[in-house]
């Protein structure tokens, strides 16, 4: 479902501001879990980006920063405006600068928030009008295997 009438209806995104990340684009599925991290299992695998794909593998295989990624590091759910965030990993996720202990929720419709993993790989978490052309054209990351509300 989305946020607003149709003319200036808004969908969750996952922009890529940092590491192996920088430059991607997700529009998120509506309503549904998503992982994301280091494994290709993930709804979200930064081992599928275009940077990670691009550099040779002895470069991937030593960068420290990649590596403090887990296989599987955040679940998010967004629903009608409000994401929850829970971390699942052991090296810390980081929203606006501090650390998620606890799963969290947030109102993307009071603004953007970033989303940090590990020491680097970054991603601004916000609303964007369906009509802007970083997001015409690609379609929902979708996800759910491992579904389980965050509360």
């Amino acid at each position: 479902m989305d946020i607003g009438s149709s003319a200036t209806a808004l969908v969750p995104v996952l922009i890529g501001t940092a590491g192996m990340v920088e430059g991607e684009c997700f529009v998120l599925g509506e309503g549904v879990d998503l992982t994301i991290g280091r494994s290709r299992s993930c709804d979200v695998s930064l081992r599928k980006t275009s940077a990670y794909l691009k550099t040779p593998a002895q470069v991937r295989d030593n960068d420290h920063d990649f590596n403090t990624v887990s296989r599987r590091h955040l679940r998010l759910h967004v629903k009608d405006g409000t994401a929850a965030l829970q971390d699942l990993s052991s090296n810390g996720t980081f929203c606006n600068g501090e650390q998620v202990v606890l799963p969290r929720k947030l109102d993307l419709r009071a603004g953007a928030c970033s989303i940090r993993l590990g020491t680097r790989e970054s991603f601004d978490l916000a609303l964007m009008p369906k009509d802007d052309p970083r997001v015409q054209g690609l379609l929902p990351v979708v996800g759910g295997a491992n579904a389980n509300d965050i509360d």
